[in-house]
């Protein structure tokens, strides 16, 4: 029956989420119903805004939905027509694009990336520290071994063999480079000068005397430490005799003969290793296994009344000379029982065997280390041995349990586990692939979906190496494959739904030009906000001052944008593919449906499952309903957990960890030497010295990007010291320092070197006044005995001269000057194979001023600490500066070996600098991309929000501000926008603009699937890579969990609630800026 033309009360609201018209009775009009397609015509309840968009209340009013000519940007629509137009010819050209780019950094370049020396990059670059440390090691390797710079005053370079330095082996000029470090410290220096002759044979099974200075090496190839199992005590007899057993097997099982194992060349016989029940045993003159209670038992007794002499320092190394020592010992005021020097047992056991607790535990054992005496290392041989201790960890040893160790190959293995870790990106693959079939319900787009993810890295990766030709390629590039699945997929899965969407938009006679056109304009905006701010986010690190993480943040960027201009090209061609040619095809597999809540409906006036769900239940009996208290929580929760980000600490810790805590060799690095004295990071260590370089520009002019490129040393121009004020000031410039807190006379703490003053600091012109005031009766060729500042005057007498002696200072005329610094440095280098301080270009001319002033201040001391020093010691330099003159005094610089320091403090400024332009980036591209300031602000604080509970949970959780918090910090901010932008976009666009509860309900229905399978589709790639053994994939796959949980949490329970309370309606918040044609028609 007709249905006769009926009068309504209608005024026109807004296109509704079919694209249809909504109508409200205020007004008369005459509407014939027979007129409307049945498919159009829908009613609707009207109590309220939330139940109109149901379809199942009473019908209280009419809803009359027609469709709309959808106005898409006429470029874009273009663009359109000729992918749909052309779908196999844009597939073709995607892929030889991304084919070709994944082929030019191989082909272009023939350096492929070397993670081999995982720790190169994680250094700060271009600060006052860098610049001076890089300097000072240019002068003392490059120029020197290119004969630019010696300290022979005629001009003659260097002889190699005097200086270890210069080798071209990078292994070897590595290891040569930490013995130079060394060297620096006073007490190796002491040592060296020590009389090591052998005076009488002794039982030497030890190998005590054989190299009396081999206990006070800490790096040794090999060490392996035993822990007591629950608090037990080590020293008891048949847990030493287990351990002996287990190192005397090790020796059976892995001995290298004597090119790489220590023999005694007193006896002749392989040294055994160093460990207590060893010790313990040759001590009495036993073998381990015949040990008893007695002995056990004694041997304590013993340790505990030797320790207090060896904390107070009396009780030290001693070599061949028992009787000496036993006679110097005996004289000290804390005195040293005779039996506590026998053969060094007692000191060596106290200082590399066991803990140091053990006296404050009353001889309680917990740390017990095994030093076998190997003298060098070779990769097959430390790689069996690492994987037989690997193997063995937790195995227990009586009341002992092997626990640590280190092997000297850790990089090595590190690159190997590096290999393994990446496995477990295959299982993230396979379970992102499944979800992007389960989400795509087809397996065609779901498999080359995945491919043009893979091919990203590849794409990155070519433009890194072979376009902008990026010089590092560090292994924290690695983690980028994580990010770009995550991200990858959550483009993929908000450009699906959206096409899958357009049927409901367009009906059964939308047309794929329409449909791609809408997909292209909608979904691409959407993905073009996450992609400029997540790029923006990781280029943000390309500003930071380590190496390493400017590299990781640009290689990401690169990625990211590929990614979104691939969703650009590659994608919508293979949808149209798909769609075209084999969606209906009954012989393709890959077409099979995996799932019914995914798939389009058949009627396209239904909505897919999931989007009922989100429209039906969670948007108005979860976030509308309770939108108050979601913001309270959210809120309150951020509060505290910004409170806790702001605890974040800098590291504590110089070492570069690898591994997890947990690993063996970590467990070593990080907890069980600190316990021993030997390796303990304050053993030995008299504090660092300050070395003042005159002549010489302290700048880090190498390439940034480079950690190999330390540039070149640039020198002051026109350097000339020769004028009397500045011989004055230069003879004082020791002294000045001197009467500072942290100095440390090197005369005080080492009271028997007698050159204390001579070696210990380098002060050249301080010398050089000596020298020259010497009357020349009072010169000879025989210094005599002297000791500390005595021996600078004895110095000054030799040799027996009639030049340079008698002289007033300071010297008037610069040819006698420049005479006498040559004479005294003839006299160091004889004397001591060393410069008093002054440098020579290959001509014999003084190219450079050397200062050095040994401090009390350890370089792994707390950031506090040396802050203060830096800060003291720079501003008693600046001030010394003023009292020079000439246009060098400028490029004086300190080198001090604050390298850690310097990272510290890096980071720290690095991190929140990243982390502002971060959330600066973020804001611009929001403000521009939305054009609504209010939107802008609520996304703002949502991500601010989500930054500070993921920042909140690493305190928590225990992190410091070391190299991957700096990276997360930053990279947050992008990981966090993704759904943020997304539901802003799409509330922005929703079709009830005077509603905000219709408004957030509808953007869940829109983006809701899109948004919680992005979430598992990363969260899932993070949670792979917490099994990792390496640290750093371990502490990015925590992040990603961590960030799409509350990234997801706060999108949809601070955001949305925040938009249903205050969001903008209508033109609210809206800002000028110029928009595409056409635009304004989809609003």
């Amino acid at each position: 029956m007709p249905n006769k033309p009926q009068n309504l009360e209608m005024t026109e609201v807004a296109p509704h989420g079919s694209g249809d018209f909504v109508v409200q009775p205020t007004k008369t009009e005459e509407v014939d119903l027979d007129e409307m397609p049945e498919q159009k015509l829908r009613f609707g309840g009207a109590r309220n805004s939330v139940q109109m968009m149901k379809d199942d209340v009473p019908v209280t009013a009419l809803e009359i939905s027609k469709s709309k000519h959808h106005q898409v940007p006429k470029v874009i629509q273009s663009y359109a027509n000729f992918v749909v137009a052309k779908p196999r010819f844009c597939l073709f050209l995607s892929v030889i694009f991304m084919l070709a780019f994944s082929a030019i950094g191989f082909i272009v370049r023939d350096d492929l990336p070397d993670f081999a020396k995982a720790d190169k990059g994680f250094d700060a670059r271009g600060t006052d520290i860098s610049g001076a440390m890089r300097t000072f090691k240019t002068m003392l390797e490059d120029d020197i071994c290119d004969g630019s710079l010696t300290y022979n005053p005629n001009g003659d370079p260097v002889l190699w063999s005097q200086w270890p330095e210069c080798t071209d082996n990078d292994d070897d000029r590595r290891l040569t480079e930490d013995e130079y470090e060394e060297s620096e410290n006073l007490e190796f220096v002491k040592r060296q000068l020590q009389n090591a002759e052998m005076q009488k044979k002794v039982n030497d099974t030890q190998c005590s005397y054989s190299d009396p200075y081999l206990l006070t090496d800490s790096w040794y190839p090999l060490q392996y430490a035993f822990e007591a199992i629950d608090g037990e005590d080590l020293f008891d007899t048949a847990t030493l005799k287990s351990i002996c057993a287990f190192s005397k097997q090790m020796y059976l099982d892995f001995h290298s003969g004597p090119n790489h194992y220590k023999y005694s060349w007193i006896t002749g016989e392989a040294c055994v290793a160093r460990d207590l029940g060893f010790y313990t045993a040759f001590y009495y003159q036993k073998e381990c296994e015949e040990l008893v209670d007695a002995d056990v038992s004694n041997f304590r007794d013993l340790l505990l009344e030797c320790a207090p002499a060896y904390e107070a320092g009396t009780l030290k190394m001693c070599d061949s000379n028992v009787q000496a020592c036993k006679d110097t010992g005996a004289a000290e005021s804390t005195p040293v029982p005779r039996e506590c020097w026998r053969e060094n047992i007692v000191w060596d056991t106290l200082n590399a065997v066991v803990d140091t607790d053990f006296r404050k535990n009353e001889g309680k054992v917990k740390y017990t280390t095994v030093l076998p005496p190997y003298t060098n290392w070779y990769d097959d041989l430390f790689t069996e041995i690492h994987l037989e201790l690997y193997t063995r960890v937790g195995e227990s040893f009586g009341s002992a349990q092997l626990t640590g160790y280190r092997t000297g190959d850790k990089f090595d293995v590190f690159t190997k586990q590096l290999l393994f870790d990446n496995a477990f990106s295959g299982g993230a693959f396979f379970l992102v692939f499944c979800i992007l079939w389960l989400h795509t319900s087809s397996g065609f787009i779901a498999t080359f979906g995945f491919l043009q993810i893979l091919l990203n890295l590849g794409v990155g990766y070519g433009i890194y190496m072979g376009v902008m030709f990026l010089p590092f390629f560090p292994f924290l590039n690695l983690v980028g494959i994580f990010v770009v699945v995550g991200i990858g997929a959550d483009d993929i899965f908000v450009f699906m739904d959206c096409w899958k969407q357009t049927v409901k938009e367009f009906g059964e006679d939308g047309t794929y030009e329409e449909r791609l056109g809408f997909v292209l304009y909608r979904a691409c905006g959407s993905m073009l906000i996450t992609s400029l701010t997540t790029a923006s986010a990781f280029c943000a690190n390309a500003f930071s001052l380590i190496t390493s993480l400017k590299c990781f943040g640009v290689y990401c960027a690169i990625v990211v944008v590929v990614d979104f201009f691939l969703m650009l090209s590659y994608v919508p061609a293979l949808v149209i593919i798909y769609e075209k040619y084999i969606k209906e095809s009954p012989c393709c597999c890959l077409c099979c449906k995996c799932c019914t809540f995914c798939e389009i409906p058949k009627d396209p006036n239904e909505i897919r499952p999931m989007e009922k769900w989100f429209r039906d239940f969670f948007g108005p009996k979860v976030v509308i309903k309770f939108k108050y208290v979601w913001i309270g929580i959210t809120i309150c929760i951020a509060g505290f957990m910004g409170f806790k980000s702001t605890q974040l600490q800098r590291p504590t810790s110089s070492e570069f960890q690898l591994f997890k805590p947990d690993h063996p060799m970590e467990h070593w690095d990080l907890t069980i030497k600190n316990y021993i004295n030997l390796f303990a990071e304050d053993e030995g260590n008299s504090g660092m010295n300050i070395d003042f370089i005159f002549g010489v520009k302290g700048t880090d002019n190498g390439n940034t990007w480079d950690p190999d490129d330390y540039g070149k040393t640039v020198y002051s121009d026109s350097f000339d010291f020769s004028s009397e004020a500045n011989q004055i000031q230069l003879e004082t410039w020791c002294d000045r320092f001197r009467g500072e807190s942290y100095y440390n006379d090197p005369c005080v703490e080492y009271p028997t070197w007698n050159y204390c003053r001579v070696e210990g600091e380098v002060c050249p012109m301080e010398l050089l006044k000596h020298y020259v005031e010497t009357s020349c009766e009072q010169t000879s060729n025989d210094p005599g005995d002297c000791f500390g500042d005595s021996c600078v005057i004895a110095l000054a007498k030799i040799p027996e001269r009639t030049t340079c002696c008698g002289l007033t200072y300071p010297l008037t005329d610069p040819a006698v000057m420049n005479q006498c610094i040559k004479e005294l440095s003839t006299v160091t280098v004889t004397q001591f194979g060393k410069s008093p301080g002054f440098w020579f270009d290959s001509d014999g001319n003084v190219k450079a001023l050397h200062y050095k002033v040994p401090t009390n201040i350890r370089g792994q001391a707390p950031y506090e600490e040396l802050d203060t020093f830096y800060t003291s010691m720079t501003e008693n330099m600046r001030v010394q500066k003023l009292l020079l003159e000439g246009p060098w005094v400028s490029d004086v610089f300190a080198r001090t070996r604050l390298d850690f320091f310097d990272l510290q403090r890096s980071l720290g400024i690095g991190a929140y600098q990243s982390a502002g332009m971060s959330f600066a980036f973020a804001f611009c591209v929001l403000i521009f991309m939305t054009r609504n300031i209010l939107l802008t602000l609520l996304s703002l604080v949502t991500i601010i929000s989500i930054v500070c509970c993921v920042v909140g949970v690493l305190v928590l959780d225990g992190w410091e501000l070391n190299i991957m918090e700096s990276v997360i910090i930053s990279v947050a901010v992008g990981m966090a926008v993704d759904f943020v932008a997304h539901y802003s976009h799409t509330y922005l666009h929703s079709p009830v603009k005077d509603d905000r509860d219709v408004a957030v309900i509808n953007t869940l229905k829109t983006m809701g699937a899109s948004v919680l399978t992005g979430a598992i589709t990363t969260f899932v790639a993070g949670a792979f890579m917490i099994f990792a053994q390496t640290l750093f994939f371990y502490q990015f796959g925590f992040f990603m969990m961590t960030t799409m949980g509350f990234a997801w949490a706060y999108s949809n329970f601070m955001l949305l609630p925040l938009m249903a309370v205050m969001g903008p309606v209508k033109k609210g918040g809206k800002t000028k800026v110029v928009q595409l044609e056409g635009e304004g028609d989809l609003e």
